[in-house]
This record gives C-alpha cells, sequence and structure tokens, in this order.
C-alpha cells in the first residue's frame, strides 16, 4: 500500500539579504511572494522517501548533505532517499560557499542559516507524519502556451551565443528543442486533500530585481491549489540552456526578448497561469499506477576540470577587475564576463569537480535529480535509459555546482559552456549513473 504526506514551511529571509543570480550584488528590499519548501513523502509502509521542493537559487553540495543528515537524524529517512530539489528563481537566495572569485550573493547570517535547517527538518517530519493511504496517478501534456524557449542561438555569422546581444549578428535558429512539457503526479488520497507534484523546465528567471518571490513556480502552486483543491509542490526540470524568452519575437509584442520592469512579473503569472491550465486539462486523464517499490540512490560524477584559457589567466583577471571598478561605459555580455571568471577560478579550482546525481524510485516512476543546471538534452537521455519507468528530472537537487552542458554545446560555445569548469564528458557520465540506479529498482 503506497502512502502519500505534504507538509509547507515559510523560509522568506529577511531584507537586506543578498538575492543570487546576476554579476552585480542586489540586496532584498521588499517581498512580492513568500519563498516556501514544499515537502512530498511517499513510501509502502517500510520504506519512505522524500522530495523537497525549495524556493532556493541553489545549495552546495556541502550544505545539502548536512541537510539531509539533519532530515535522517529527525525522520529516520536515509540520506540516499532524500531529495533537495532547489527550484533556481534568481529572485531567491543561494545557500553555500562562495562560487568563482567575488560572488555577490554571498551572506553570512548564522540565526537566519540556524532558523533554515531547522525548518527543512520540521517540513520533512511534517510530512511524513500526513501520510495516507494514495494511489499516485501520471499524465503529461504539452503546455497550452509555448513558454519554453531554447536561449542558445546560431546567429548569421555562424556562432553561437546565448541570448544574442540586439545589436551583434542576428539569430537564425536555436541550437536545440525546448522542453515545453507539463508533467504531473497526482497522488490520490482518500479523506485527504490529493497531492500534485508537477514538474516544468524553463529558468525561473522572469522577475529580476530587488524583490523576493517563488517566480513562476510559486504561481503554479497558488493556481492548482484554488483550483483543483489540491496540495500542491511545484519542480523544476532539467533548465540549463532554456527561459521564457523568445528571441524571434519582438519585444513589443510582450513575450520578446526583453520585459520591461513591469511586465515581469506579470509575465511569471502568466506562465504560472499556462502550466496550471494544462494541469486542469490533465487532471482526470491521470493513469494509476500500481508498483510499490521504494528506492533511493545517491552517485557523485568527478570530472576533469575543464583548464581550457587557463594560459590568459592575467588578460582575462584585467578585464573582471576593470568590470568591477565600472570602466566599462557599458558593462560586457554575460558570457564575456562568465568565461572571464571561469579563468580566474580556476587558479583555486580542484582537479577533479564533482557532481552529485540523485535517483528515487516508486514502483515504475523514476525522480531523476541533476546537482547543476542540465541542459535539456539530460530530460531526453534519462528518458532513454528508464527502461520503461515515468521519469521526472529535477534541476539543483541535492547540491548545485553550475551549468551542466550536454558535450556538444562545448564546441558551439555560449554562455553556459564558457562557465562551466566541466568537459564534453559530463553528460555521458551523469546518464551512465542514472542508468546504473534506474536498474536497481
Amino acid at each position: 500500500m503506497i502512502q502519500a504526506g505534504f507538509a509547507r514551511v515559510d523560509i522568506t529571509p529577511p531584507l537586506g539579504t543578498p538575492i543570487s543570480g546576476y554579476f552585480y550584488q542586489r540586496l532584498a528590499d521588499g517581498v512580492l511572494d513568500p519563498l516556501q519548501l514544499n515537502a512530498l513523502a511517499f513510501g509502502n509502509g517500510e520504506d519512505t522517501a522524500l522530495i523537497i521542493a525549495c524556493d532556493l537559487i541553489g545549495m552546495v553540495m556541502t550544505s545539502g548533505n548536512e541537510v539531509r543528515a539533519l532530515i535522517s537524524e529527525k525522520t529516520g529517512v536515509p540520506a540516499e532517499r532524500i531529495m533537495l530539489c532547489c527550484l533556481h528563481q534568481h529572485t531567491s537566495i543561494r545557500i553555500g560557499d562562495k562560487l568563482g572569485n567575488k560572488d555577490y550573493s554571498s551572506f553570512d547570517d548564522p540565526s537566519y542559516l540556524s532558523m533554515l535547517y531547522r525548518r527543512f527538518a520540521d517540513v520533512a517530519k511534517m510530512a511524513v507524519d500526513d501520510m495516507s493511504e494514495a494511489v499516485p496517478c501520471t499524465a503529461e501534456a504539452q503546455a497550452v502556451r509555448d513558454i519554453a524557449f531554447v536561449r542558445r542561438y546560431w546567429l548569421e555569422d555562424g556562432t553561437v551565443a546565448t541570448n544574442p546581444s540586439s545589436k551583434g549578428p542576428k539569430p537564425v535558429r536555436r541550437c536545440d528543442e525546448s522542453d515545453n512539457t507539463v508533467r504531473l503526479i497526482r497522488f490520490k488520497r482518500e479523506g485527504k486533500k490529493d497531492i500534485a507534484y508537477v514538474n516544468f523546465s524553463t529558468h525561473p528567471d522572469v522577475i529580476s530585481g530587488c524583490k523576493l518571490s517563488a517566480d513562476w513556480p510559486g504561481f503554479v502552486r497558488r493556481f492548482v491549489e484554488k483550483e483543483q483543491d489540491a496540495l500542491c509542490l511545484c519542480v523544476v526540470g532539467c533548465q540549463g540552456d532554456s527561459n521564457h524568452c523568445d528571441y524571434f519575437k519582438p519585444a513589443t509584442e510582450g513575450e520578446g526578448c526583453m520585459f520591461p520592469v513591469g511586465k515581469r512579473y506579470p509575465h511569471s503569472e502568466y506562465m504560472g497561469r499556462s502550466i496550471a491550465d494544462t494541469v486542469a486539462l490533465i487532471w482526470d486523464k491521470t493513469v494509476a499506477h500500481t508498483g510499490e517499490t521504494v528506492f533511493g540512490g545517491f552517485e557523485v560524477v568527478y570530472n576533469k576540470t575543464n583548464t581550457e584559457g587557463e594560459e590568459k589567466y592575467a588578460e582575462q583577471k584585467q578585464f573582471y577587475d576593470d568590470y568591477e571598478a565600472g570602466k566599462f561605459e557599458k558593462a560586457p555580455h554575460i558570457t564575456q564576463l562568465a568565461y572571464a571568471k571561469r579563468i580566474i577560478g580556476l587558479r583555486t579550482s580542484p582537479i577533479y569537480r564533482a557532481v552529485p546525481v540523485t535517483v528515487l524510485g516508486l514502483g515504475d516512476i523514476a525522480f531523476v535529480g541533476f546537482g547543476g543546471e542540465p541542459f535539456t538534452d539530460y530530460t531526453h537521455q534519462s528518458h532513454a535509459v528508464a527502461q520503461g519507468k515515468t521519469v521526472f528530472c529535477s534541476c539543483c537537487t541535492n547540491g548545485y555546482e553550475g551549468y551542466l552542458p550536454h558535450a556538444r554545446a562545448f564546441e558551439e560555445g555560449g554562455y553556459e559552456a564558457s562557465s562551466s569548469f566541466f568537459t564534453p564528458c559530463l553528460e555521458e557520465q551523469c546518464i551512465e549513473a542514472v542508468a546504473g540506479m534506474v536498474k536497481k529498482f
């Protein structure tokens, strides 16, 4: 007999907290909507697993290990059966050590971090305590509106750019296909509200600014809960090469590459509305799953650090110092900044870099989590090795190690590959880890 439980807690940090995600400092000066932890517990009466969807841009693996150990201590759920899925909102905060050289998102607030760790333990315990008999049912459909777009483009001069400048060569085609699939698990429960696990893949970087927000995942939760009279957690899938902007549409249409400040929060709502509308269409079309095996696997993939360009340290250091000193009339493109930051970071980088890969199993349902920002192709590859199981992927899971490009991207270029400390074999290593763990249940 499968059981499932749900719980939610607020983790909104104080004003003045550094907001993560950009190459300049932003300090929280308000709250558009609260940041939360939303927990799903499921089990078969003997073995239990936990998925916690976190309104955080990321959490480094060492911090994630500490949190999972604390949850395990408080709930008895083994650490390898715990998924901490950060939703990667760019209007939230990052937990863990500094990345690279100067990091504008780092903060040191022991009282908040102590509270946050306790909140993780609390929400996990409450979700486990809420468990009752449930039937997991799944469905998927293309979003009723195209809201995810691959942000890497081939330009008319034969090069590749991420979010290309309007003043440079024009984009002619996208490098990859986006994933506009809304994936749903509906845990049907007698006598209690159903639990909706909603999965969608695109960057939650719509709103910008200095106000805290859960971005479109927050809207998804609120819309689904109101309209389906259910409890909802939203998990972001493989989004490393996607965002909400279509560079083939003029900005004046409201869905183009640039949004005026006043349209950013409404567009986030529009995205949440689109996903929730799709959930409504498939809510009564879900198919029940009867398997009761509960599995948890956690592996760390070690990829040799990408040292390309290390001989350019002096010039790249000078370039980045000039940027931080405000010597440029116009800020350089993020690809240039990311490349320089990676070259500078090589001076203190380890020889091998660790990427956590997590797989949870519930019968023939597989939850696959990558500890960074995997490209959309990771979703396709995970499905290919899943041996017929129904797959739900998540980014920034049990760790955050930056962008996880597919092999071809390192040849093509773009912001993500320029900033990545990894080598082209990373995707193959991660998918091999997934395949090995999937075979065990």
